[in-house]
């Protein structure tokens, strides 16, 4: 809910921002599309890495995408770029917004922000699988929502420009982190009455990430003074990924405390997505 407030305040901003000044080719879009994400796993170890447990999805395709934008130019070298992106679940909870300036009519440089967020699910299964004499309290399967906050630069290139075909290239250059969060899990330890709590608290590192890609817009037909067209994005994020946190281990009472803090292995993260949709110009 945070992350959608937060959303709604940047988009309100650039609105009021842009109300001063004179608007030129507004865009608003709505796109459908896909996203396949893939995360090297590593073999269990010692330390819980919920990385492993990140987006455990089969099949080619792991999210669907519905994409609502809004763009628009306030000055004679300045655009934005507003995009509101929704998963399976239908909440608008993931935004990419970014400033654009243009150098040349073909060449520019954007600076954004975005969040999107992961499913990490059935992490106790670690501590089924590495503390076989101790059983869980809970046994009910555990899940939260990761948020994955990003800013990055943006270098563009118009390849296309015309009247009815525009084609652009950009190349995210930037860092993101995931969001904190608190879980525990309290284990027995079977025919004994001695327990232990694990209490994790995930950490917020930002890792660079790069994100190449390319945008197309293909105008239809004119309705007065507007225009309708289609378009098709697509985009391919790579990055070298780890969910840091720390962790403290109580056996049988709190005072009996052993605290860490864990840097597990970076995974290789990659998403790749593309929708399909149609833009209306004025």
């Amino acid at each position: 809910m945070k992350q959608l407030i937060l959303s709604i305040i940047l988009f309100s901003g650039m609105s009021l921002m842009a109300q001063d000044q004179l608007l030129r080719n507004q865009i608003v879009s709505l796109s459908v599309g896909v996203s396949e994400h893939s995360i090297e796993k590593f073999s269990a170890s010692d330390k819980l890495d919920f990385m492993n447990y990140t987006n455990e999805y089969d099949g080619n395709f792991d999210f669907i995408l519905i994409k609502l934008a809004y763009s628009f130019e306030f000055s004679k070298n300045m655009s934005a770029d507003v995009e509101l992106i929704m998963l399976d679940d239908i909440i608008p909870d993931n935004f990419d917004m970014k400033i654009n300036y243009s150098f040349q009519p073909w060449l520019g440089i954007g600076a954004g922000t975005m969040l999107h967020k992961n499913w990490i699910s059935s992490f106790e299964e670690f501590h089924k699988q590495t503390m076989p004499d101790y059983h869980l309290l809970d046994e009910n399967s555990k899940y939260f929502v990761n948020y994955d906050l990003g800013f990055y630069l943006s270098p563009f290139v118009q390849i296309i420009d015309n009247e009815f075909i525009k084609l652009d290239v950009a190349c995210d250059l930037g860092v993101s982190a995931f969001m904190k969060y608190e879980t525990d899990f309290v284990l027995k330890k079977k025919l004994s009455n001695e327990k232990m709590r694990y209490l994790y608290n995930t950490l917020s590192v930002y890792q660079p990430f790069i994100q190449p890609r390319l945008y197309i817009k293909i105008k239809a037909f004119e309705l007065k003074k507007a225009s309708l067209g289609f378009l098709f994005n697509t985009q391919y994020y790579y990055a070298n990924r780890s969910i840091n946190y720390s962790r403290s281990i109580q056996r049988w009472t709190a005072e009996n405390e052993i605290a860490e803090k864990i840097e597990p292995s970076k995974h290789l993260f990659t998403k790749f997505s593309l929708n399909l949709g149609m833009f209306v110009r004025w």
